[in-house]
């Protein structure tokens, strides 16, 4: 699924309902550019909530007090069901924007969890940020769900949605709003094998962007700090004495100790049972990281 890019990119709008006849919820993701458009909507008022990240272009929010914020490029904005509010767009300015759109309950869920403030109408996220790729995975998943998955997925949509509102109200470094958020979890989850892709997309991120953000960032990549945090747990648990090298490995999730034995040697310099020192009484000396890696 690769992102075409914001010019390569025309009016791409899906739409899919979900749940009983009697409260059938909308979910819709896409593209839209509105040039030459001055008034894109004018004291409407909707039934379903919208969030809008503006692309490019510029224009004005109008709430349903009358109270104007300048829109631009990395503004984004809500449209909240019953309320009023324009949107007014300079018509020479190039508008491009990406959307989700959510039926009422799924919006009033979010509402309950203070996920979605309904008196929040404006914020911003830095243009060039990768949110453009995010949507657009968003978007492609939408599309792509079976009826099954379908449900599920309307999950990954409000999370979607809940992040990016979380990102924007950290002021203008949102990139660790994420960095910080996968720290912790790498940490929570050292003893399994993460596929970072799916990582991502199960929390409605760019993969590209994140890694390259986290690289910047961090100073290496997602997939070394998940490593050099792995090592550092195999250290604490080395010098506390308390477990064997196999049983360090299968804490930390190492499908073998010559696995393990083989990437602390890598990290470290030194083997595990060195790194150890002595060993309990009564412990094979010969221990299984000290056999040739022929045998994993």
């Amino acid at each position: 699924m690769v992102f075409p890019g914001n010019d390569k990119i025309k009016d791409q709008l899906i739409f899919r309902s979900l749940g009983e006849s009697s409260r059938r919820q909308r979910i819709g993701c896409g593209f839209m550019n509105k040039r030459g458009i001055t008034f894109d909507e004018h004291n409407s008022l909707f039934t379903t909530y919208a969030l809008i990240y503006v692309i490019r272009g510029q224009g004005t929010y109008v709430d349903e007090e009358g109270q104007e914020t300048p829109l631009t490029a990395g503004s984004l904005f809500q449209r909240h069901p019953g309320m009023i509010h324009s949107t007014i767009i300079d018509p020479e300015s190039g508008w491009q924007e990406c959307f989700l759109d959510l039926g009422e309950d799924l919006y009033r869920a979010l509402v309950t969890m203070r996920l979605v403030l309904p008196e929040e109408k404006v914020c911003w996220l830095p243009p060039g940020s990768g949110i453009e790729e995010e949507f657009y995975r968003m978007m492609i998943s939408l599309k792509e769900s079976t009826e099954r998955e379908l449900p599920h997925y309307s999950m990954s949509i409000m999370q979607f949605c809940a992040s990016l509102l979380e990102r924007a109200r950290k002021g203008d470094e949102p990139e660790w709003v994420r960095i910080e958020q996968s720290c912790q979890d790498f940490n929570r989850r050292l003893d399994e094998r993460l596929d970072l892709k799916e990582y991502c997309r199960d929390r409605g991120w760019g993969y590209e962007s994140f890694r390259k953000d986290f690289t910047r960032k961090m100073g290496l990549s997602p997939g070394q700090y998940i490593i050099q945090r792995r090592m550092d747990e195999a250290c604490r648990l080395l010098r506390t004495g308390h477990l064997s090298v196999k049983e360090t490995a299968q804490k930390l999730g190492y499908r073998s100790p010559y696995e393990f034995s083989a990437q602390f040697r890598r990290f470290t310099g030194w083997s595990p049972r060195d790194y150890r020192g002595a060993q309990p009484s009564g412990e094979d000396q010969s221990s299984e990281e000290d056999q040739p890696l022929a045998a994993r």
